[in-house]
């Protein structure tokens, strides 16, 4: 038994001890960058730049594979457009309350929000990465760690276009909004749309 009991106390050890040197060989995706790293940061990802009709969000990740690294910071960039959409997406459910005077039709306002939720969600899969840079840099054990910046864009005027199409073929929204300032807005948005794509 007291033979059982010290073998079982070895092993206990033995495991802790590989435990701790699988940690200790463990690389450092995230390593705090260096001077170097950040004086070589794209000026696109510093200063996001502006282009009509589009959003465009910068994102930065790490990760000892290139690819995995420029796939991390994407779909970061992704997740926050997401929540910039969203925001927006409240900002306006809110103006068709105040434009329309409809603020106690919650079935029609449901509606609308249903509508422009389905159109976003199709067509927030449609970004794409606009710029991409990846610097290589050594974490704090001296191993080497991809640091990737991507810059991706979204065509806000095509979403624009999908969601103005779906309001005109729902004829309760469209007879509620079509006379306010944010129906005119949507409109010139979406000819410009079409001006930069000549259709």
């Amino acid at each position: 038994m007291k033979n059982l009991i010290i073998k079982n106390i070895f092993f206990v050890v033995v495991l802790v001890f590989a435990f701790q040197q699988c940690a200790n060989k463990k690389t450092d995706l995230n390593p705090e960058a260096s001077r170097s790293i950040i004086k070589g940061a794209p000026d696109w990802y510093l200063n996001t730049p502006k282009k009509e009709g589009f959003k465009l969000v910068p994102s930065s990740a790490t990760s000892a594979d290139m690819q995995i690294a420029v796939n991390k910071a994407g779909l970061d960039a992704a997740n926050t457009l997401a929540s910039m959409v969203k925001s927006e997406m409240n900002a306006l459910n809110k103006r068709v309350r105040e434009e329309t005077g409809q603020e106690d039709d919650s079935e029609l306002l449901d509606q609308f929000s249903q509508v422009q939720e389905q159109v976003v969600a199709t067509t927030l899969q449609d970004w794409s990465i606009a710029k991409k840079e990846v610097l290589r840099e050594k974490n704090s054990k001296g191993k080497n760690i991809f640091r990737a910046y991507v810059l991706i864009e979204w065509d806000e005027g095509a979403a624009q276009k999908r969601f103005l199409d779906r309001i005109k073929n729902e004829k309760e929204i469209y007879d509620a909004i079509r006379a306010t300032e944010l129906y005119e807005e949507m409109e010139d948005k979406v000819e410009k749309y079409r001006e930069r794509y000549g259709s």
